[in-house]
């Protein structure tokens, strides 16, 4: 991951991040979730809905959970030929489809990691759309990031 320094002011220790997947002319839709929701043939439809709206324009985003809607998602969006980024943990290892630069990832873990990742999932989607029950705190979290961006979710429970 490589820092820059942002003209906020002179003594400013903000700092921008700089991805490895840019914003194009795709659309981006991320599909997140509890990993206690499991209705896989309702996520199934939806990637191949969404497949069949954007075509190859669509890129699926996810947080790289490996049990619930996250795992279901990864698993369609690869049968189906579709583009897939994964915003997993820092605490994690890099992998195909990993959104971060390698020197983001294999760090120690640290409470707040799960909240950046709805950081780098709201900068980076289109849509988003959350599936099942989430904790109060990340919750909480989530709509702060969604009103900074102008954004907003769909949740499905």
């Amino acid at each position: 991951m490589l820092l820059k320094k942002n003209n906020y002011g002179k003594n400013s220790n903000k700092v921008k991040v700089n991805y490895r997947f840019k914003k194009d002319k795709h659309m981006r839709v991320a599909l997140i979730g509890s990993e206690k929701y499991e209705s896989r043939a309702e996520i199934k439809d939806l990637v191949f809905k969404l497949l069949q709206k954007y075509g190859d324009d669509l890129i699926l985003i996810t947080r790289g959970n490996k049990n619930g809607v996250e795992k279901w998602v990864r698993k369609y969006a690869l049968e189906l030929g579709c583009k897939y980024i994964e915003y997993n943990s820092a605490s994690t290892s890099m992998n195909l489809y990993s959104g971060m630069n390698e020197s983001y990832y294999e760090k120690p873990f640290h409470p707040t990691q799960p909240l950046h990742q709805y950081n780098c999932i709201v900068e980076n989607s289109d849509k988003l759309i959350y599936f099942g029950e989430i904790f109060k705190n990340e919750y909480n979290h989530f709509n702060r990031v969604l009103s900074r961006y102008g954004k907003s979710a769909k949740f499905i429970s």
